[in-house]
């Protein structure tokens, strides 16, 4: 096989230092960008120790964890005990949560109201304009008010970004829709091209309207749980990097990464060490994401600069490469499942990003395809290769200096089950 280089993305900006986020709660402006991610609470990180996490989050340039409240076969007395334990950890650290409520799971208003007044006043409780921020993750609206039975309950200024799946803008940022701006999740299921689509009338709606926009961002989605559960994405390659482009363009108020840890849908950034309901099925969940975390850093820095494109300093530089394991169309020797909704959008192929502060020359080897040499330009490039069944190598240089030299996962003809997810390296 042939490695194919089609598509170069070339972008140059200034990236400032990556901020740290101050201990104690930051009156911020509405117009202050800041980035989030979405951390799932029933999952928890070794030894119930959220250090490591947040210490993450920070280098990443991330302002906070969005913390998910709720979820599948809650065990509510544990759940608290987990937030209060987050809440304390972030304190210790400097580092900032607000509660994204999960209605699938959350059917009392006054669980919401008690969890924001007990946690209003703490160190570590996000506060954007002097507001208490508060989120949601819902798939259908919930049986209340938001405002008259939540919102106005609370003993402090709420400013609220409802989460939804809706792709309706105009209806998004209608008078009469509770809080301050929508946060729309991910929508799996549409082309990079829908996607865009949507996201450029959710900017002209919030521009009109006056509102806030909380937009997201995902660098994948796989899950195979279940019949009912058993899809892939239609976005491929394009729905991290190209995203991150599109969002640095569009501007939204905010940006959430959806998610840090949710193993399996296999949308996490964060390391795949925590623990939690479903993990165990969840096989493909423990791939390495370090990759989009890593590269996250520029896009975050960019975004909050205003910058619409990335440039990198040596501190900041380096070559990455994702790819699945396996044919998006060959299923596993052993699955009883057929083929993930949406399996035809992805592509075999092995994808490689660099960040560069000066030109490089980079080299691929998948498997028993011919390698592939090329001199990737300061800034942001991100190409595509045909890949090759066996071991990926990734090398790159500028004379003698080593930019980079790694070696991933091999990739097989057919593994024992169907494996939707990515290796990040």
């Amino acid at each position: 096989m042939v490695s194919l280089p089609l598509i170069f993305l070339a972008l140059v900006a200034s990236i400032a230092c990556l901020p740290t986020p101050e201990s104690g709660i930051a009156k911020r402006e509405s117009t202050t960008p800041l980035v989030f991610a979405h951390y799932m609470l029933i999952m928890q990180p070794p030894s119930g120790d959220y250090t490591n996490d947040i210490n993450l989050a920070k280098a990443a340039g991330i302002d906070a964890f969005a913390v998910n409240y709720g979820g599948w076969n809650v065990d509510w007395t544990q759940q608290a005990g987990f937030l209060a334990a987050f809440y304390q950890k972030a304190e210790e650290l400097g580092f900032y949560l607000f509660l994204s409520i999960d209605t699938t799971s959350v059917k009392d208003p006054n669980m919401v109201i008690q969890l924001a007044n007990k946690y209003l006043d703490s160190p570590a409780q996000l506060k954007v304009d002097g507001k208490v921020f508060l989120s949601s993750f819902q798939t259908d609206p919930p049986a209340w008010n938001w405002q008259t039975d939540v919102i106005d309950k609370i003993n402090a200024p709420v400013l609220f970004s409802p989460g939804t799946l809706s792709d309706d803008a105009a209806a998004l940022f209608a008078d009469d829709m509770p809080g301050a701006g929508p946060f729309p999740w991910i929508h799996p299921s549409k082309t990079a091209d829908q996607e865009h689509s949507l996201d450029a009338a959710l900017a002209s709606q919030r521009d009109s309207s006056g509102k806030m926009w909380m937009a997201g961002i995902a660098p994948w989605f796989f899950s195979r749980l279940s019949a009912d559960k058993n899809w892939a994405q239609a976005q491929d390659d394009s729905i991290f990097v190209d995203r991150w482009l599109s969002l640095l363009a569009l501007k939204p108020n905010f940006i959430e990464i959806v998610t840090w840890n949710d193993w399996s849908e296999s949308s996490y950034i964060g390391p795949p060490d925590s623990a939690g309901p479903g993990t165990t099925d969840a096989y493909w969940g423990s791939l390495d994401h370090t990759a989009f975390r890593t590269m996250s850093q520029a896009f975050i820095s960019a975004f909050k600069s205003g910058q619409t494109t990335v440039t990198v300093d040596n501190a900041g530089e380096g070559v990455y490469m994702f790819y699945r394991l396996q044919s998006a169309a060959s299923l596993g020797s052993s699955d009883t499942l057929p083929l993930p909704d949406d399996a035809n959008h992805l592509k075999d192929d092995v994808y490689v990003v660099s960040l560069l502060s000066d030109p490089a020359d980079i080299t691929l080897t998948s498997g028993d395809a011919a390698p592939v040499t090329w001199t990737a330009p300061a800034g942001l490039q991100k190409t595509i290769h045909q890949w090759g069944l066996g071991a990926q190598h990734l090398k790159a240089a500028r004379e003698a200096k080593i930019v980079a030299d790694k070696t991933g996962p091999t990739i097989v003809a057919q593994l024992e089950k169907y494996d939707g997810n990515v290796v990040a390296l």
